[in-house]
């Protein structure tokens, strides 16, 4: 987790990848594994979090993965997943961004799916308020308000 736990580093990522443009907006977020689950789910999203970068051309996005069974989600667990090429879906390619309470009486954890042009459909959660990542909070609500 040291590697996107301050702003810096993240910015420092995508800046090294060319993903970084005018307009950057930089959150995390985990994969639905209660929305997206089997074989074909695991092969076509291998990863168990993202760090995204909302930009003005698109979305940017690091895949993150956890080592062992990954009965929960936490970010302290995670570590970018240096074997996964970054995702890079531009504007144009963005069918549809949805974003909703993750339960109803949960509104500090959102749902998001991401539909594209090619039939893809990211399942993703994020939790607004990760105590860990000092950015979350503030970015993570400017994405909600954007797309919603």
């Amino acid at each position: 987790m040291e590697e996107f736990d301050t702003l810096e580093k993240v910015i420092e990522l995508f800046k090294k990848s060319k993903y970084y443009y005018d307009e950057n907006n930089i959150f995390i977020v985990y994969k639905d594994m209660q929305k997206s689950s089997g074989l074909k789910s695991g092969m076509e999203y291998p990863y168990e979090g993202l760090i995204i970068n909302e930009t003005n051309k698109g979305l940017a996005m690091i895949p993150l993965k956890q080592g062992g069974i990954v009965l929960t989600q936490s970010i302290n667990k995670m570590e970018i997943d240096k074997e996964r090429d970054i995702i890079f879906i531009p504007n144009e390619d963005i069918t549809s961004i949805t974003i909703k309470n993750f339960a109803l009486l949960n509104s500090k954890t959102k749902r998001i799916s991401i539909k594209t042009n090619d039939g893809k459909n990211y399942l993703l959660f994020g939790k607004i308020n990760e105590k860990s990542i000092p950015y979350q909070q503030e970015n993570f609500t400017k994405f909600i308000e954007h797309n919603q």
